[in-house]
C-alpha cells in the first residue's frame, strides 16, 4: 500500500496539470478575443469621423435639400446605420462627377454607387443598401413609342437617342457603341426626355416614378412633359447600389459590421419604414424579392 500512493499522487497530478493546461488554453482564447474585439473598436475610433461624400441631385436616393444639408433616402439609412455602430458621420453632396473625384482623391472615405469594373481596384463595397431595376422612360407621344416600350436589354437601345448622367459609371461601361448624350446632372438629364430631345433616359422604375411625380407637383416649365412620361415594363438591368469605401480608408473594417446592422434594420422594420417615407405609395412593394 505505501508503494501506490506516491503512484495516485503522480495521475492526480498529471490530471491537474492537464485541466490546467485546458483551463489556460480556454482563458487565453477568450482574452485573445476580447483583445481583439478591443483593437477593432479602438481602430475605428482611431479613424475618427466617416466621411461621406455623394451627389447633390439624385432624388429621392440623395440630393442637396433646402438648407444645403444632404437629404434623401440613402442618408436616412445612412445615419440610422452610422448611430447603431456607434461611429460619427459626415456626409456632403456636390454635383456627381466632382463627388466622386474628391473620395477618389481621399477627401471622403466612400460613396453610394454601383461597383463597376473599374472601381473594382480601388473600392470595396457593403451589401445594397438599394437594389435599382433600370427600365427604360420615354414620352407616349414619341413616334415610336411602341418600339421603346418592347425593348427587354440593353442592346434593345441600340438606334435610339440616350441620356444620362456625366459620372454615371454603370451607364458609361454598359452604354459603349450607344447614342447618348451625356447631360451634367440628373435634373439636366430628366428635362432633356421631358422636352423630347432625347428618346429614352434609362431610370430605377420606382425612384423614377417618385421623381416625375415630384417635378410635376413642382409645375414647373417642363410639367407638360413630364406628365407624358411613361416607363417601360421590361427590366433591362438590375443594379446594386452600396456603399463604395476606398481600400486605403481607415474604416474597410467596418463592412461586416455594417452589412449586420443593415440586414438588422431590414429585420426590424426600420429600413422599410425610411422606403415609405421616400418613396410613398410605391415603397410598399420597392424593395420586394421581385424587384431585385
Amino acid at each position: 500500500m505505501l508503494h501506490m500512493i506516491p503512484r495516485c499522487k503522480g495521475k492526480a497530478t498529471s490530471s491537474l496539470k492537464h485541466y490546467s493546461r485546458l483551463l489556460f488554453a480556454i482563458v487565453w482564447s477568450c482574452l485573445i478575443l476580447c483583445l481583439s474585439g478591443i483593437a477593432l473598436a479602438h481602430e475605428t475610433t482611431a479613424a475618427g469621423t466617416f466621411h461621406w461624400i455623394d451627389d447633390e441631385d439624385y432624388a429621392p436616393f440623395i440630393s442637396r435639400g433646402e438648407d444645403g444639408a444632404p437629404v434623401g433616402l440613402y442618408r436616412d439609412v445612412m445615419v440610422e446605420v452610422f448611430k447603431r455602430l456607434g461611429i460619427p458621420l459626415n456626409a456632403e453632396v456636390y454635383p456627381w462627377k466632382r463627388a466622386q473625384k474628391y473620395v477618389e482623391e481621399g477627401r471622403g472615405d466612400g460613396m453610394i454607387t454601383a461597383l463597376t469594373e473599374k472601381r473594382r481596384a480601388r473600392f470595396l463595397a457593403t451589401d445594397p443598401l438599394y437594389i435599382v431595376n433600370e427600365r427604360v422612360f420615354a414620352r407616349r407621344d414619341n413616334p415610336r413609342i411602341q418600339e421603346i416600350m418592347a425593348i427587354k436589354s440593353i442592346d434593345g437601345l441600340k438606334g435610339f437617342k440616350l441620356v444620362d448622367t456625366i459620372g454615371a459609371g454603370w451607364a458609361e461601361e454598359n452604354f459603349k457603341g450607344l447614342d447618348v448624350i451625356w447631360a451634367s446632372s440628373h435634373s439636366s438629364a430628366l428635362n432633356l426626355l421631358a422636352s423630347g430631345r432625347v428618346d429614352i433616359y434609362v431610370l430605377g422604375k420606382y425612384p423614377g416614378l417618385i421623381d416625375i411625380r415630384r417635378r410635376i407637383a413642382e409645375n414647373g416649365p417642363y410639367t407638360e412633359g413630364f406628365r407624358k412620361l411613361v416607363v417601360g415594363p421590361h427590366t433591362l438591368h438590375q443594379v446594386r447600389y452600396s456603399l463604395l469605401i476606398r481600400k486605403d480608408s481607415p474604416f474597410t473594417s467596418i463592412i461586416p459590421e455594417f452589412n449586420r446592422v443593415l440586414k438588422e434594420m431590414r429585420d426590424d422594420g426600420s429600413y422599410q419604414a425610411i422606403l415609405d417615407r421616400h418613396l410613398g405609395d410605391l415603397g410598399a412593394i420597392a424593395d420586394k424579392p421581385e424587384g431585385r
